[in-house]
């Protein structure tokens, strides 16, 4: 069921990134589950609530919990773990997974598909000081300390089955799941395995208790009819000013003008300006905006201090820092895979209108972020486009010393006549949760496909020389003889 060649363990505690789940049965029921439930559920904004919801029919809402949405497998005699679907994403070994089979251990219950939140509460964030999202559930999956790993918490959203039993058709009597939910795991919102906090009101009092649950810390709020399997999501809405330095631009609908535009936030400090890249915003842009803008920045064109360009290849065109913009968006994403999110560190010499790239520094990025308007009334030099206003400092970062070079570890070449095979064990330079790749190069003229090369990732170089191992015994058969290294 688990392939234990992926994890990546330590001490109780695996991590796998993807590909570990082997069951197909299983994996084909968690991606159809969240292809047809999860991915069907619709956003609301909350400026909608009141119109979409004014009857008096009766509603559940729920609490959105701010963390990464994983499906629970139990089953009597085997380890509990956590796993996505269709990535095989998995974990195993955390403390609120123990809980998990403990609850349906107590309750006679043989297997169990359940769909979660892993998440970590805002008294358990890194520095106490803002609600801690998915992305330090990421941090914490990949680098936490064992202390970190037990703050982690499952929240029960749904049972996709228990004991055989299919219960994705109770979605549209959803009141029935939670009651059985709440029988088997309680509904004490401090242990490290509980039902969802969820609430039956009429649709009238949506907007009011929205606005409840987020002023409690949740990322937002779920809604769903009790009379039909109808689910709506609900997040409040973000706001940034941001210094626009940057722009794309490309052909729309048979026009020219404005892509997206690249926008950066400033520190405090006396000197140079300091700017961090922040966010490349197009959504929101109209037609008649993307022509107006483009004539309006391409008279403030200065040199690129790196070259960068768009997802479709196109390169940014770098301006002098005049204009303000306001966007809107969802959340500030801080991890991704396990790894520190960075963006370019700027400065701006405006003697000679010249930007200096100063290295990588941690930035989040802005989900969902769409262009509002240009604020005409803002002015950058005087805090209009500040970085206060995503991170909890506004002083100039300290710039990191230059990182160790990336090494070749390990390096054997065999052949047996015109077959060759390479082993390559790279240490890859910087902060990273896999710095070891493991590189193999199966080389045969004859063959259809005369070349094949595969890539493993290890977190230690313990982990990445087993693997170089098992590719040597794979790979070398009989006759083959080391040639180089």
């Amino acid at each position: 069921m688990i392939d234990r060649s992926k994890l990546a363990m330590r001490g109780r505690y695996g991590m796998a990134s993807s590909g570990a789940v082997n069951d197909h049965v299983l994996m084909a029921v968690a991606t159809e589950y969240e292809n047809t439930v999860m991915r069907k559920i619709a956003a609301v904004a909350p400026t909608d609530l009141a119109s979409r919801f004014a009857g008096d029919d009766p509603l559940l809402i729920t609490h959105k919990y701010d963390g990464e949405g994983v499906l629970v497998y139990f089953e009597q005699g085997q380890e509990c773990f956590a796993f996505s679907a269709p990535s095989g994403r998995l974990r195993l070994g955390l403390p609120a997974l123990d809980a998990v089979a403990e609850k349906l251990n107590a309750a006679g219950v043989n297997k169990a598909l359940l769909r979660c939140e892993l998440y970590l509460d805002a008294q358990a964030a890194a520095d106490g000081s803002r609600r801690a999202g998915v992305s330090e559930v990421i941090r914490v999956s990949f680098n936490g300390s064992d202390e970190d790993l037990a703050r982690l918490r499952l929240a029960v959203i749904d049972a996709v089955m228990i004991d055989g039993k299919d219960l994705r058709p109770q979605l549209s009597d959803f009141q029935q799941t939670v009651d059985q939910l709440r029988e088997l795991f309680g509904s004490d919102q401090a242990a490290a395995v509980h039902t969802i906090a969820a609430e039956q009101i009429s649709e009238r009092e949506v907007p009011a208790a929205f606005e409840r649950l987020v002023t409690a810390g949740a990322e937002g709020a779920v809604i769903r009819r009790l009379n039909r399997a109808d689910t709506y999501k609900v997040k409040p809405i973000r706001s940034v000013d941001a210094l626009i330095i940057g722009f794309v631009e490309g052909e729309f609908e048979g026009q020219f003008g404005i892509s997206s535009l690249l926008t950066a936030l400033t520190y405090d400090g006396s000197g140079e300006p300091w700017m961090q890249t922040f966010t490349r915003v197009g959504a929101g842009l109209t037609d008649a905006q993307r022509v107006e803008l483009l004539d309006q920045l391409r008279p403030l064109q200065v040199s690129a201090p790196l070259a960068m360009t768009d997802s479709s290849g196109r390169e940014v065109q770098f301006i002098k820092p005049r204009l303000v913009l306001e966007m809107h968006g969802e959340d500030l994403i801080h991890v991704d895979g396990g790894k520190e999110l960075r963006t370019q560190l700027l400065s701006w010499d405006e003697d000679n209108d010249r930007y200096q790239f100063l290295g990588l520094t941690a930035c989040p990025r802005f989900s969902f972020a769409r262009f509002r308007q240009i604020r005409e009334d803002k002015d950058w030099r005087e805090g209009g486009a500040r970085i206060s206003q995503i991170l909890d400092r506004a002083d100039r970062p300290t710039l990191a010393p230059p990182t160790e070079e990336t090494k070749v570890i390990r390096r054997e070449v065999y052949a047996k006549g015109e077959m060759l095979r390479k082993l390559v064990v790279v240490h890859k330079a910087g902060d990273l949760s896999y710095p070891y790749l493991v590189y193999w190069t199966d080389y045969s003229a004859k063959r259809a496909e005369p070349l094949k090369v595969s890539t493993e990732l290890a977190a230690t170089e313990e982990r990445a020389m087993a693997l170089a191992e098992k590719l040597l015994e794979k790979g070398l058969t009989k006759g083959f003889e080391r040639v180089g290294a």
